[in-house]
Parts: C-alpha cells; structure tokens; sequence
C-alpha cells in the first residue's frame, strides 16, 4: 500500500514538474526587431542551448549565428548571448529576462560592452511554426 502511494506521489509531482515548465524546445522565435532564436536543447537543470541571429537596425554583429545560453523554470526565462562567433567579434553580451507566455516571450535586456555605456531595452518574441 505504501508503495502504491509512495508511486502516485511520484508520478503528480514529476507531472507537475513537467506541466510548471513553459517553454517548449526545439522552437523557433521571432521578436519584433525581426531577429531569430532557435532553442534546441534542454539540460537536466532547466539549462537551454540555442542560437540567436541579430536582424536589429543599428547594431552591430547580424545576420550570422551567435550562441545562446539560457535557463528557464517554470515562466521565467533567462539567456544570454556573447557577440563573438566565427564572422565577428563585437566585444559585448547581451542578457535577457522575462517570462514565457504561452507562444510569447516577453523581456528586458541590458547589452553591455567595452567601448559603451549599458544599453537597456525590451524584447517580445513570438514562436513560430
């Protein structure tokens, strides 16, 4: 009988766990400067690895592929991407904050650099099909 109900608990809260957890990778994002992110992997610890392609005017390092790190629990969302890839190196990062909603992505970000002051701004990126 213990077990049976040591086995019940288990299964609510993994899934529970499984339902607290918003974000769904792979997925595919875009936010509204146009630029791309593409989540492909989760960790064990709620970690994420992806992508990120910079289409936004007035910045530099876009239109190639830049890593992307990240975590995520439950709606909160956290990533992070250092502007140095194979085509470039922009001598800064940029991390974002946010919740996950549904299909949405709603962020705040500080871009920071060694030639500039931190930059702050937000971000709403929307999935894709």
């Amino acid at each position: 009988m213990y077990r049976l109900m040591a086995a019940l608990f288990l299964l609510l809260a993994a899934t529970l766990a499984a339902s607290a957890q918003n974000l769904v990778i792979p997925s595919y994002w875009l936010n509204q400067r146009g630029s791309e992110m593409k989540l492909y992997s989760w960790g064990a610890d709620g970690t994420f690895k992806g992508v990120y392609i910079n289409h936004a005017a007035g910045f530099a390092c876009q239109n190639t592929p830049y890593d992307l790190w990240g975590r995520a629990i439950g709606s909160h969302i956290k990533f992070m991407v250092i502007w140095t890839n194979w085509a470039a190196d922009c001598k800064s990062k940029t991390v974002w904050q946010g919740r996950v909603r549904g299909g949405t992505i709603a962020t705040r970000w500080i871009l920071t650099g060694h030639d500039f002051p931190p930059l702050r701004g937000t971000d709403i990126f929307q999935q894709q099909p």
